[in-house]
């Protein structure tokens, strides 16, 4: 597969090194960036290619463009891909674009949230009854020496907590169900005139899900769940901590920990261990590069078109439109309603894990919390 990177800044750099980890060849790689030296630099770096411009004639040779730019600035580059119907993925942002894209939600990966989604849904502590997120770092930590006057970071537009807040949504909505209402207080704390970003944000968010086929049987439509979410830009040293209040027991968990710790549950008290990975160098321990990676993968699976060679079960002879689809590549069962398999190879068999549907509700909570 080939790929074009636009934009050579920390994230399009990480995109670069995920990409490479994943296998794919530098030859397979190209990057640009409107700063001509940073992408010259990220491309020897790597010995990957760099462009001096978008090649608009040849974009749909690529098999996918990677957009690593600040948030606000996405769009035409979306619309580019959507015109040369090239599959494309953008970092997260603080607003939905039109067009198609897959939308990054790294968090969703993280081997912590993996285990914990897995506990929730196993049933074992029962009824999620409430929880409480303390996500907070000091903006001046993210990329130390830069230059706060031009650092879309530090800019009220589109950096601080508001960038931050629905990126923690992406992933605490992975665990708990479509955000449906937010309230909350926004605040500013530091004195400095060159960071107009907002630093605290304190608010409550409400999710909702439909429930299991075994919990329909307690008869209700909706489950909600209620927590507190509490986002700055000003903590030192930098924290992300998690607490679940379920219906037996108590979820715990610190992103300095390689563990999850489960409390007051008679039969689940202990911890869960999981490889937490390793940070790429001059970067924050807690970072884990494998969960960009498994990102990353997801998204190429999304668009990769199935083996062709699939087995499938359970044929419908009855309803000859409608069958289910077991994908030998994925190993991933789908229903497909639209063509029987004898006359159709089916696309997609796997699904990229953070829909549109719920990005465009995680950046909804945004405008309610800032209203």
């Amino acid at each position: 597969m080939r790929f074009l990177i636009i934009g050579a800044g920390s994230m399009g750099t990480r995109r670069v090194r995920t990409l490479l980890s994943l296998g794919y060849s530098p030859l397979d790689i190209t990057i640009y960036d409107n700063d001509t030296k940073k992408a010259e630099e990220v491309a020897k770096k790597y010995d990957i290619w760099w462009s001096d411009v978008i090649p608009n004639l040849i974009l749909n040779k690529f098999d996918a463009v990677i957009i690593s730019v600040p948030p606000l600035l996405k769009q035409k580059y979306i619309s580019m891909c959507n015109d040369a119907k090239t599959p494309c993925f953008a970092e997260a942002d603080v607003k939905e674009y039109s067009g198609n894209y897959a939308a990054s939600a790294t968090m969703r990966f993280h081997p912590a949230i993996q285990k914990i989604k897995e506990l929730l849904d196993s049933g074992a502590l029962g009824k999620v009854y409430s929880f409480t997120h303390h996500c907070g770092n000091h903006i001046e930590d993210w990329h130390p020496g830069a230059d706060k006057k031009t650092y879309y970071a530090m800019s009220k537009d589109a950096g601080g907590c508001k960038e931050i807040f629905p990126f923690e949504l992406s992933w605490l909505s992975y665990l708990f169900g479509t955000p449906v209402d937010a309230k909350g207080l926004i605040d500013k704390k530091l004195d400095d005139p060159d960071i107009s970003a907002d630093d605290v944000y304190a608010t409550n968010v409400k999710f909702e899900r439909y429930p299991t086929i075994q919990e329909f049987n307690i008869g209700i439509l909706k489950i909600s769940v209620t927590g507190t979410v509490l986002i700055d830009i000003v903590s030192r040293p930098a924290i992300r901590e998690l607490h679940i209040v379920c219906e037996r027991g108590f979820i715990e968990w610190n992103w300095n920990d390689d563990h999850i710790s489960i409390r007051g549950a008679e039969d689940q008290d202990g911890m869960l261990f999981f490889n937490k990975g390793k940070a790429a160098e001059g970067y924050n321990a807690n970072i884990p590069e494998q969960m960009y990676i498994a990102e990353m993968e997801n998204f190429i699976n999304s668009i990769t078109p199935c083996c062709g060679d699939c087995k499938y079960i359970d044929p419908k002879e009855d309803h000859p439109r409608t069958t289910d689809h077991m994908c030998t590549k994925f190993n991933h069962r789908l229903m497909h309603s639209r063509y029987h398999p004898d006359f159709c190879k089916l696309n997609e068999c796997k699904q990229y894990l953070y829909s549109r549907e719920d990005e465009k509700a995680c950046i909804e909570m945004l405008r309610k919390v800032e209203v």
